[in-house]
């Protein structure tokens, strides 16, 4: 009997110290709790961890201040949507867009 070939091809596989910060905030409606981890792996952007909802993206400073963007992903309320991203935008730094070329 041949042996069975894993169907799992390792791409990459790195390990760096990451900064993590765990954030909680309240506002009239609602308590959110969030991890963020400030990484170089992912073009600039963040993996911003909504503790609460249990969902996770990778965000960048202009995806926090779209308010829909937090209530889609994060699960904000859209009440609370512009002052959480606000606040979120204070964390997370600013790293200008470029278009890439065809």
């Amino acid at each position: 009997m041949e042996p069975q070939l894993s169907p799992i091809e390792e791409l990459y596989h790195v390990s760096e110290v990451d900064k993590v910060r765990f954030i909680g905030v309240t506002t009239d409606h609602a308590r959110y709790d969030f991890g963020v981890i400030f990484t170089g792996q992912f073009f600039g952007k963040m993996l911003v961890v909504s503790l609460s909802s249990g969902r996770a993206a990778l965000l960048d400073h202009e995806d926090v201040l779209d308010a829909d963007v937090l209530h889609r992903i994060l699960d904000v309320d859209p009440i609370d949507a512009g002052a959480v991203g606000d606040f979120l935008g204070t964390l997370l730094p600013y790293v200008p867009r470029y278009e890439q070329a065809d």
